[in-house]
């Protein structure tokens, strides 16, 4: 008997676009966990040692993981993939 032959044979592309959801869903992810915890450490009722140092170093992972995330997502990575 012959064999079938499997058509559906993963590419480079497909590759790729599984790499991009990765890193798109990653960076969402990493952007809402530190948002919670910087909203959390940002509330009058919370009090702990350094509180201002720690909710200010969320904030700005907060904010750089948001552009790190948008950029992924608007297809800003094809500045450094290279189509060949």
């Amino acid at each position: 008997m012959i064999n079938s032959i499997s058509t559906n044979i993963p590419t480079q592309n497909d590759n790729r676009r599984k790499a991009h959801k990765k890193l798109v869903s990653a960076t969402g992810y990493a952007a809402i966990a530190s948002g919670t915890a910087c909203g959390i450490t940002g509330l009058k009722s919370v009090k702990f040692q350094n509180k201002m140092k720690v909710h200010k170093y969320t904030a700005y992972l907060a904010a750089a993981f948001t552009f790190l995330h948008l950029g992924i997502a608007k297809g800003l990575d094809k500045l450094f993939y290279k189509d060949k």
